[in-house]
């Protein structure tokens, strides 16, 4: 999951005073521009000119780009795109100060929500791309390595930071007691049952310590499974991270065959995307968007700047060494599984792997290419979003509707008591 700082005085000076009226109008800006810091109005370096310039950049660009809008705004009907972004350009255009241009940036975002990963990348965040995009593993996405080492997004983070610093780094999240942290992952089997249990929290990608770690435990808890004639596996709080991880760790070693399944996801080929689309797709990967095959639940509002599609395979083969297990898969699903997770359930009920249990899904998971960024050219700010718009097996977006479960959990019941009942009574 994103970490995202949310600093005090921005909620204080922005976001607290819209969102306690309901987000209709933010402060008038003669009223907002009493809020900024004299010190900090130039601290990103930018004139006027440049601040409205890149704002103008930057809701041009999610335009031309950025395709789960309509999807926002229809879950959103009463805090509409078009308006927010009224609202904080004419909050820049009011007030002198990067302080007031960064506010407005964050705010924007902070109000579409995080609709295809849409976020403000911060510096934190910022150093942990830069360091995995300049690793082997990620060696062929060029144009991610070129954007983040660019001089001009270098320079707008150092500013950044030190307008940060000025705040005093407060995160108003509430902090965990020292050593509360659960582990990621959970392996059991359940008293008197033979049944397995796995509970994960994230997908960590294979360059991260915890991928190797992780590894070997489930590699050696698979191997106590022999007796046993169910699995669940339980990603309720599952939001993501790597689909190698669940393709080489959780389905690999328990198939014989291999398994797969196919969707397809829309594109932008628009300028912010196209150095993007080059390194992930050769060309005759990519297909007219009026050859995209007639889907009954494609929502077409919002998607006029789709180009092109792409089928998005998702296949997995078998391990060379198989686990002693060979009984039934379950595996538990919330509103919290999105991005790889997600992916993870749609391969499941697509091939057939797992049985589905819990609630709908949070989506976002059909096409999961790498978040890419739109770079504000002045203040090298980026901000990044998903650039695959991926569409359910009858054209519904994977973003708007996600996944409905094989197993509906009723009411408020926990999906392991539905799972395991159905393992009691199709035993």
């Amino acid at each position: 999951m994103k970490s995202k700082r949310i600093f005090q005085r921005l909620l204080a000076a922005v976001l607290l005073p819209c969102l306690l009226a309901g987000c209709g109008t933010s402060p008038p800006p003669q009223e907002a521009e009493d809020q900024w810091d004299p010190a900090l109005a130039h601290v990103l370096g930018l004139s006027q000119e440049q601040r409205l310039e890149d704002y103008d950049y930057l809701v041009e660009t999610l335009g031309s780009s950025y395709l789960c809008m309509g999807v926002r705004d229809r879950e959103n009907p009463d805090d509409l795109s078009a308006g927010i972004f009224q609202e904080y350009r004419d909050m820049i255009a009011g007030s002198d100060s990067d302080e007031a241009f960064y506010s407005a940036v964050y705010s924007t975002l902070f109000r579409l929500g995080t609709y295809g990963h849409l976020w403000i990348v911060e510096p934190e965040e910022y150093q942990a791309y830069l360091e995995a995009y300049q690793s082997d593993e990620l060696e062929d996405r060029a144009h991610w390595r070129e954007v983040l080492t660019s001089p001009v997004t270098q320079t707008g983070y150092e500013n950044l930071q030190k307008l940060l610093d000025a705040y005093g780094g407060e995160d108003v999240s509430t902090p965990s007691a020292p050593g509360a942290e659960d582990a990621n992952l959970t392996t059991l089997l359940l008293p008197g049952e033979a049944i397995g249990y796995i509970k994960i929290d994230g997908f960590p990608a294979s360059y991260e310590p915890a991928y190797a770690a992780e590894r070997e435990e489930l590699l050696s808890f698979y191997d106590t499974l022999g007796a046993c004639t169910d699995l669940i596996i339980d990603i309720t709080g599952n939001s993501g991270g790597s689909e190698q991880y669940w393709q080489e760790l959780l389905v690999a070693p328990l198939i014989d065959q291999p398994l797969s399944c196919m969707n397809y996801a829309l594109l932008a080929d628009s300028d912010n995307n196209r150095p993007y689309i080059d390194d992930a797709f050769a060309p005759e990967m990519l297909h007219p968007i009026a050859d995209l095959p007639e889907l009954p639940a494609l929502n077409q509002e919002g998607l006029a700047a789709a180009t092109h599609y792409v089928e998005s395979p998702l296949s997995v083969e078998p391990a060379a060494e198989r686990s002693p297990f060979h009984g039934r898969v379950w595996v538990l699903v919330g509103e919290q599984v999105y991005s790889a997770s997600e992916s993870f359930a749609v391969f499941c009920k697509e091939t057939g792997f797992a049985t589905l249990v819990g609630s709908q899904t949070g989506g976002d998971g059909i096409g999961a290419l790498d978040p890419i960024f739109l770079q504000l050219p002045n203040s090298g700010l980026l901000v990044q979003f998903t650039m695959m718009f991926g569409l359910n097996a009858d054209g519904s977006s994977s973003e708007e509707a996600g996944t409905t479960p094989d197993l509906l959990s009723p009411g408020t019941e926990p999906p392991l008591i539905t799972a395991l009942r159905a393992i009691r009574e199709t035993a």
